[in-house]
């Protein structure tokens, strides 16, 4: 998703600052985007750390004057398995990425937009951020983690009278490869799978986003987000009747069940 967000902002002509810790797949969109006759420039960032963070946005300011969009977007699937038997460093690791990721992007990007008072925030969130389901806690938390932030930004932003905008993306199935990015773990190692249970969700979410959406259209979605400052961005519809669910029986004072697309 992030490739392709990169590409259609680049497609508007704007110019592209990539962070990731993956320098070569980082590269290849850098050099898609200046074949094109793009102006980008890749740089080293691991999201959890916040010095990255702010060497990132030091690093656009310098390229290009200053950030007016910021995409808040870098994730994993995170450790997977009984929340009670996961590790302290396991959930460290998931979050790190998930939650203090996008936390870190805040405090790093935020304040200069506010100070020349243009821009955009689109943050990363999910499906998982409105329905939770078993085996896959520290995703589930972290989701619902960036729901909160995204909604706690916007109103503060509102409360300043900022034309700062905020957009918080829930992907629902969408065909990326953050699974594989899972299976090349190995067995043990922080952020795989820790047990038979946690392998089933994985295999179920693998199944479910080959057949989600192609990237390419969540890119165009978040472009268009952005130009008609929409907050709630779902890339389809097929989880509003679980959501609607949720929150009747929230209000209904009821035992949540496990959310199910209706497609």
């Amino acid at each position: 998703m992030g490739r392709a967000m990169a590409l259609r902002f680049a497609r508007a002509g704007m110019n592209v600052v990539i962070g990731d810790v993956n320098d070569e797949a980082m590269a290849a969109v850098v050099g898609e985007i200046v074949a094109q006759g793009g102006q980008a420039l890749g740089v080293h960032t691991d999201v959890a750390e916040e010095a990255d963070n702010v060497a990132l946005n030091r690093a656009a300011c310098d390229a290009f004057g200053q950030v007016n969009v910021v995409c808040l977007n870098a994730g994993v699937t995170g450790s997977a398995g009984r929340s009670w038997t996961l590790t302290k460093r396991d959930w460290d690791w998931s979050l790190g990425i998930l939650l203090d990721g996008v936390i870190n992007g805040v405090r790093a990007f935020v304040p200069g937009m506010v100070e020349h008072g243009d821009g955009h925030v689109v943050m990363t969130a999910s499906i998982a951020g409105h329905v939770s389901s078993a085996y896959s806690a520290p995703y589930m938390v972290a989701k619902h983690g960036v729901v909160a932030l995204a909604e706690t930004l916007y109103h503060e932003l509102r409360a300043e009278k900022s034309d700062i905008g905020v957009t918080c993306l829930c992907p629902g199935f969408v065909n990326t490869d953050i699974v594989a990015a899972t299976r090349r773990r190995g067995a043990g190692e922080v952020g795989a799978v820790q047990d038979g249970l946690g392998e089933k969700w994985l295999d179920f979410s693998e199944r479910a986003l080959a057949g989600g959406i192609d990237p390419e259209l969540v890119g165009e979605q978040v472009y268009d987000a952005i130009v008609d400052n929409q907050f709630w961005l779902f890339t389809d519809d097929a989880w509003d009747d679980a959501i609607a669910l949720k929150n009747q029986q929230i209000l209904a004072r009821q035992a949540p069940t496990l959310g199910h697309p209706s497609r």
